[in-house]
C-alpha cells in the first residue's frame, strides 16, 4: 500500500462537554494523559493525548455534571485490563478510595471483561475496550441459544452489567431465574449467586446479599468448583 492511500484526508474529533477545563483536564493529567493545548480565555478548550490519540473538551456554560448522560466516546486499547489497574492504581491515590459512584467513577471490571467505563469529573462516561473479537464474542453470548435458561440470564445480566452499566437490570435479571431455577447445574446456580452477591455490594443491598449466601452455602459444591467459581466471578464467599 502506497502513501498516497494510507493518507488521512478526514479526521473527526469529537468535543466532550465539561464543567471546568482545569478541572477535567487535571483529572485526566492524574490518569496518565498529556495536555497539549489549553485555552482559558475568551472560551475555554482542551486537548489531551495519550497513545498517539487526542480527547477534545470545551466548558459549556451551566453545564451540572450529575445530569450529563450523553457525553462521551470509546477508546480501543490494547489491553483494557490493563488500563482498568492502572487508572483504579492512581484513582485510589488521589482520591483515597476507588469511586465506583457518584462522579467520577469507574465502572467495575472482572477479569474476563473486555471493557469498562470511567465516568469523569464532568460526567462524560468514556469507554475503554479491548482490540479484538473477544468484546463482540461476550456481547452476543446473550444471544445465544445453545444454553439452559439460566446459563442465558447470567449471559444477559453480565451484558446489563459490563457493557450497559445497569447494575439494576442485572439484579432483576437474575433475581427472576434464580426465583425458577428448575433443573440447573449447580455451578450454574452457584454461578449466578455469586453475581448477585457481587451486585448486591453494588446497590447497597445487605439483606439480599446475605439470602445470596445462604443459598450458595447450601449448595453442594466440591471446594475445585467453588475455587474455580470465585476465580471467576472474581467475588470473596466463604
Amino acid at each position: 500500500m502506497n502513501k498516497q492511500q494510507t493518507k488521512k484526508e478526514w479526521i473527526t474529533t469529537p468535543i466532550l462537554p465539561c464543567t471546568s477545563i482545569e478541572e477535567t483536564l487535571a483529572f485526566w493529567e492524574e490518569l496518565g494523559y498529556r495536555i497539549t493545548y489549553k485555552l482559558t480565555r475568551p472560551y475555554q478548550y482542551g486537548i489531551l493525548e495519550r497513545g498517539g490519540y487526542e480527547l477534545h473538551f470545551a466548558r459549556v456554560k451551566g453545564m451540572d455534571a450529575a445530569v450529563n448522560y450523553y457525553g462521551g466516546c470509546l477508546v480501543a486499547v490494547t489491553d483494557a485490563r490493563a488500563v482498568y489497574l492502572e487508572f483504579t492504581k492512581k484513582l485510589k491515590a488521589s482520591l483515597g478510595r476507588v469511586p465506583n459512584t457518584g462522579i467520577p467513577r469507574i465502572s467495575r471490571m472482572k477479569p474476563d471483561a473486555t471493557r469498562f467505563t470511567l465516568t469523569d469529573v464532568s460526567g462524560n462516561s468514556i469507554i475503554f475496550v479491548s482490540f479484538g473479537e473477544k468484546d463482540e464474542e461476550v456481547w452476543q453470548n446473550a444471544d445465544n441459544k445453545d444454553q439452559s435458561p439460566l446459563q442465558k440470564s447470567i449471559a444477559v445480566a453480565t451484558r446489563f452489567r459490563d457493557y450497559k452499566n445497569d447494575d439494576m437490570a442485572a439484579a432483576k435479571t437474575l433475581d427472576v431465574a434464580l426465583a425458577r431455577p428448575g433443573n440447573e447445574a449447580n455451578t450454574d446456580i452457584a454461578g449466578a449467586l455469586m453475581i448477585r452477591i457481587e451486585l448486591a455490594g453494588s446497590l447497597n443491598e445487605p439483606n439480599r446479599t446475605a439470602a445470596c449466601r445462604s443459598q450458595l452455602e447450601a449448595i453442594p459444591l466440591s471446594k475445585e468448583e467453588l475455587s474455580a467459581l470465585k476465580l471467576k466471578h472474581a467475588v470473596d464467599v466463604p
